[in-house]
């Protein structure tokens, strides 16, 4: 029977790498699981390390740091020091974790990245000995000289699972994730770093991956029955199921033979332009939970936004989200935000604002942003725009959850407006814009040149506190009549009427941002 487990948001473990002090049972509980009470969060999965080193109390794999005297980085000093000390302690960084968070009444699993493509310098206390011992077991071959920046260069140094030798290392890991520790289940994160094979042999090479599941699955089950509980075994994957098997996860075949408890679905990378369903549908007839993907840094913090998100993935037939890079978000705010989230009742008369996905938030070739750019599929933005003739333009589409049709009938549904935000549009520059074939008229746009906002986490406390960013741009707004708008699928029609300015235009005009925001007064 699967759990009703609404969240579960991942933490990077960055009590053990990014505290430079003392790391304490006192702090973890104050700084780590205290934040989660009364918020609708019932699970956290805790990341171990990179699948490189590791950032706990592993007799099977590397700790990070082991064999080092001195570290010059001050970071990896207090990263050996504070997972000594609370060996010493309390047993180690997962046993004391996992012991705080199920009492707290929050289920524990560690996370597993499955692959690491962080371009590491090879004398780094995180540059793992199992590279180094087996570089012919890496995707990039010794032999090769790759240019950069390419996919092939991006993925170059992950290791290549078709070898034998890297499934059984890395399944020893992860047996003594779930053998050695009390946890309710693991999660085997496939979305950091999406490359697993030689991208020509990644396809045909899929079966081997599955494979490597199913013996993860049976050992799992079997420990499971010793205890007398069964461990879920979540997996969080590349946006697109079709992406997915053609980097090498046969997702689908995981959830038909029961192989898998959680999908997390994507990265979060995409969450307006990810086709979701294919997830829901793929799950429709067995006990996988699908959980939509939401990423903090690629930015969705603003509360309309990820009100709009929700009730996205609600509409597609979710069982819950699943969370990346929100863990140190203040208490208040995940009780709030996230409860608003879940709530059937709240959600739907909560202001929204959708949006269309943007390519450029991925990352480019190089880095372990060129494994999500290798991973994923391009989204609508950005557009470079060029005058066409009457009738054409640039075509998108901008789904909507919001039942409007009762909102309107209602009297609760208020003003709604689209904004297009650009690089490069002058001000003579005019715009044909259809929604659903409705024209909107020039005549009645609001134009604001200062760009365009989001929030963000400022750093000034490592994914703590918020400030706003602004984005560079002209930022075009239209009042949209709640006539031409419709629940589901709205189309619009871009197009571009260039001026007749003497200075032509130095560089494309191209429209970066796309939002519908939707209102609702007070209901009476």
């Amino acid at each position: 029977m699967a759990k009703d487990r609404r969240i579960i948001s991942n933490d990077d473990g960055w009590i053990m790498s990014n505290m430079t002090g003392p790391v304490t049972p006192q702090n973890i509980g104050e700084l780590m699981v205290g934040t989660y009470s009364g918020s609708p969060i019932g699970a956290v999965s805790w990341c171990v390390g990179n699948s490189e080193t590791y950032e706990y109390e592993t007799q099977v794999g590397e700790r990070t740091g082991e064999g080092y005297g001195h570290f010059e980085d001050e970071r990896n000093h207090w990263l050996w020091e504070n997972m000594h000390s609370l060996i010493e302690s309390s047993g180690g960084p997962l046993t004391e974790i996992g012991r705080q968070f199920r009492e707290a009444g929050i289920d524990f699993f560690p996370s597993m990245r499955m692959n690491s493509h962080y371009a590491i310098d090879f004398h780094s206390p995180r540059h793992g000995r199992f590279r180094r011992e087996h570089p012919d077991w890496l995707i990039g071959q010794p032999h090769e000289v790759i240019p950069a920046p390419t996919l092939e260069y991006a993925i170059a140094r992950g290791v290549d699972y078709k070898f034998p030798g890297v499934r059984d290392h890395l399944t020893a890991v992860i047996f003594e994730l779930f053998e050695r520790f009390d946890v309710d289940g693991i999660e085997l994160d496939y979305y950091r770093h999406p490359a697993f094979f030689r991208i020509e042999e990644a396809y045909a090479n899929r079966y081997l991956m599955t494979d490597f599941i199913r013996n993860i699955r049976r050992r799992m089950d079997e420990v499971g029955t010793e205890r007398g509980k069964h461990l879920d075994l979540l997996v969080r994957v590349p946006n697109t199921v079709y992406d997915a098997k053609r980097i090498g996860l046969d997702v689908e075949v995981w959830i038909q033979e029961g192989l898998v408890d959680i999908v997390a679905a994507g990265g979060g990378f995409m969450p307006f332009d990810q086709p979701l369903r294919d997830f829901v549908e793929a799950a429709a007839h067995s006990e996988c939970q699908i959980l939509g993907s939401l990423e903090a840094l690629r930015w969705a913090l603003d509360e309309e936004l990820l009100y709009a998100i929700a009730a996205r993935h609600w509409n597609a037939g979710v069982d819950g989200f699943y969370l990346f890079n929100y863990f140190n978000a203040p208490g208040e705010w995940k009780k709030r935000v996230l409860g608003n989230m879940v709530d059937s009742r709240k959600l739907p008369g909560l202001n929204k604002r959708y949006e269309l996905d943007h390519s450029d938030r991925v990352g480019g070739k190089d880095g372990h942003g060129g494994a999500f750019r290798y991973a994923d599929p391009w989204a609508s933005l950005p557009v470079f725009m060029e005058e066409t003739r009457p009738g054409g333009g640039t075509a998108l589409v901008i789904e909507v959850a919001d039942d409007l049709e009762a909102a309107g009938a209602d009297g609760v549904l208020g003003p709604c407006t689209l904004s297009l935000g650009f690089d490069n549009l002058n001000d003579d520059d005019k715009l044909d814009l259809r929604v659903n074939g409705t024209p909107l008229p020039w005549d009645g746009r609001t134009v604001s040149t200062t760009g365009w906002g989001f929030t963000v986490f400022d750093g000034a406390v490592y994914h703590t506190t918020m400030a706003e960013e602004r984005v560079e741009g002209t930022l075009v707004a239209f009042a949209v009549d709640e006539k031409s708008l419709r629940s589901g699928r709205n189309e619009l029609l871009v197009r571009l009427i260039k001026g007749a300015s003497p200075h032509p235009h130095s560089s494309p005009v191209t429209l970066k941002e796309v939002r519908l925001e939707i209102s609702y007064l007070p209901a009476d």
